[in-house]
């Protein structure tokens, strides 16, 4: 995610009651409070697609339930305020301000072309409350769709991102037979800041801060402190497929003007070269725990009967399991990349995988998701890794696949990544057909990995709280006495550096 959606969600959902839950209360009377009028009155709204007036009604609903001293009813009402609010977060612009921004941003392109890219299934925009809103990065989404234009971009920057800092990694010829090589020692600081006085006087605030891993690339971790140590209750260690640190904070003892949190920790990441002989993939073992958890249908990497149509449709006659991905990996990459609404689609209970399907839309983890659901169609394990990628200049939240082959291990691709060779102006056909073979079964290691997958419970269970957790790249969070979603709302508290040490 870019860092203004981020803030944007932020500052949208925070004006409203955060959180989500679905479970239904009996429907009001003449003679009910009127808390549960008004509830019954944005189950309404919310039933007609009305997600603002919901979220408003909720919040109402929310307040009077407090005031009435109903507190399981004010806690549903604060959980559907938040499902309502989540539902258009990522869609601030109506037609009117898009149509202008979109005029604004491309005046030399002909009205006919910029007409075209506004209908929803070019776009991403949603119904609500009669009248059409426009994802937030439908701008962004224009260059990438349009590559005349985004190289247009990228030539007056007079640089392509990804594309011209990780090339010369990838043109490298490599005829050695390890396959992690060229070892980079990372010290990562991660600090959360959150100003006292936005925070409740009383109650406990849990936090899940996300740590790194051990995988094959990524080795010799060490944790080297969480702070204040005294209310860390828990680490999962390194050897867990989800790096976390769960503390529990007493907020009647924040008496500093900030409460802050942080992280220090070490790693050693290699990058990742595979040379593969298709005649020399072994079986797989399908009794093996790990081939059929990394083939099993998740919440997000989602196997249906159209995912698995699609995914032989790709392969055709093909059966070798390595060709298969390779031909999987070339599908997914002819996909311009997207920026998604991931709160809309957690909230809605759309899987990734199944959307990217649908629409073609994707950013780096929906593509990872789809790659990894296609695979695990086909009886390839595969899962979505990542945490961030710290490509120097351009340092963010990143996810990529892997999927395993008999006899050579996991084996990684990164399609965004690649994708950065078409928004180049000056690169030949060769050079990006040749960057993205690089790809499709190496990593360069310019990598944080945090989690093996998308989808891991937390440890410990988060109970009934909701959150977006699909992915852990930033702080999680539960406050029992809070009266907005702490979630969201230390996003923009949150701070990660990650230097070679």
């Amino acid at each position: 995610m870019k860092r203004i959606l981020l803030i944007t969600i932020l500052f949208v959902l925070s004006s409203a009651i955060l959180a989500a839950g679905c479970t239904s209360p009996q429907p009001a009377t003449s003679s009910s409070p009127q808390g549960a009028i008004l509830f019954t009155q944005a189950e309404g709204e919310y039933a007609k697609d009305n997600y603002k007036a919901a979220a408003d009604l909720y919040t109402e609903a929310f307040q009077q339930f407090r005031a009435e001293g109903n507190t399981a009813a004010a806690k549903e009402s604060f959980k559907k305020a938040s499902l309502s609010a989540r539902m258009t977060a990522e869609f601030p612009y109506n037609r009117s301000v898009i149509i202008s921004m979109i005029n604004d941003t491309f005046p030399d392109v002909p009205a006919d072309r910029r007409a075209a890219w506004l209908p929803c299934e070019v776009s991403q925009c949603i119904m609500s409350d009669g009248e059409e809103w426009f994802f937030i990065n439908t701008i962004n989404n224009i260059r990438s769709h349009n590559l005349d234009l985004m190289r247009k971009a990228t030539r007056a920057k007079g640089e392509t991102p990804f594309y011209d800092q990780m090339k010369s990694i990838a043109a490298r010829t490599y005829t050695g037979e390890a396959n992690y090589i060229n070892p980079v020692t990372w010290e990562g600081t991660e600090i959360l800041s959150i100003p006292a006085g936005l925070l409740p006087k009383t109650g406990t605030l849990r936090l899940w801060i996300p740590l790194p891993i051990e995988t094959p690339s990524q080795r010799d971790v060490s944790i080297l402190s969480v702070e204040p140590a005294r209310y860390v209750k828990s680490q999962t260690g390194t050897s867990a497929d989800l790096g976390l640190a769960y503390l529990e904070i007493p907020l009647d003892e924040v008496k500093d003007d900030y409460l802050n949190v942080t992280a220090r920790f070490r790693y050693t990441q290699y990058e990742v070269r595979f040379t593969i002989d298709p005649a020399k993939i072994e079986n797989y073992d399908t009794s093996d725990p790990d081939y059929q958890k990394y083939t099993a249908s998740g919440k997000n990497i989602v196997i249906t009967p159209e995912m698995k149509k699609r995914a032989l449709e790709i392969v055709g006659n093909e059966t070798n399991p390595y060709l298969q991905a390779e031909k999987l990996y070339w599908h997914v990459i002819s996909h311009p990349y997207s920026n998604v609404p991931h709160v809309m689609l957690s909230a809605s209970g759309r899987p990734e995988s199944v959307y990217m399907l649908e629409t073609g839309f994707g950013d780096c983890g929906t593509q990872s998701m789809y790659f990894a659901a296609l695979c695990r169609s086909l009886g390839i394990p595969a899962r979505a890794i990542g945490g961030y990628q710290l490509v120097p200049g351009y340092e963010g939240t990143h996810f990529w696949s892997e999927y395993y082959l008999p006899g050579y291990g996991w084996i990684p691709n990164d399609v965004t990544i690649a994708e950065g060779a078409e928004w180049s102006y000056e690169a030949t056909d060769e050079d990006r057909h040749q960057y993205k073979a690089y790809y499709a079964s190496s990593l360069d290691p310019y990598r944080y990995i945090i989690q093996k997958d998308v989808d891991i419970p937390l440890t410990p269970d988060r109970g009934d709280a909701i959150m977006f957790d699909m992915v852990v790249q930033t702080p999680k969070a539960v406050c029992d006495t809070c009266d907005f979603d702490p979630e969201f709302f230390m996003l923009d508290n949150w701070e990660v550096s990650i230097n070679k040490a």
